[in-house]
């Protein structure tokens, strides 16, 4: 979810991903984390990648949600926020 929604501001490379993480207050992740989960990702159509050239080095492999995926993502957040109210409604309980 966290990668989708990174995804759904911009197209990014793993690093940028990484970085835009990062800076919402996340842990690092290392490339062992992010690279396995981008490639299932991709696997099941949620996301498309492509090559592009770099001005200072090599070509980078950039990641962008597909058409479809930016309508499941909608869903997605929505049964997250279902989550998140169920979890809170549990600590309330006790």
């Amino acid at each position: 979810m966290l990668i989708l929604n990174v995804l759904s501001v911009a197209p990014r490379h793993g690093y940028g991903i990484s970085q835009s993480l990062a800076s919402a207050g996340l842990r690092p992740i290392k490339g062992a984390q992010l690279y396995p989960a981008l490639v299932r990702l991709e696997d099941e159509g949620a996301i498309v990648a492509c090559w592009e050239q770099s001005e200072s080095g090599p070509a980078r492999k950039v990641y962008d949600l597909t058409a479809i995926d930016h309508t499941q993502r909608e869903a997605l957040r929505g049964q997250w926020f279902a989550f998140i109210d169920a979890a809170e409604a549990v600590g309330r309980a006790d």
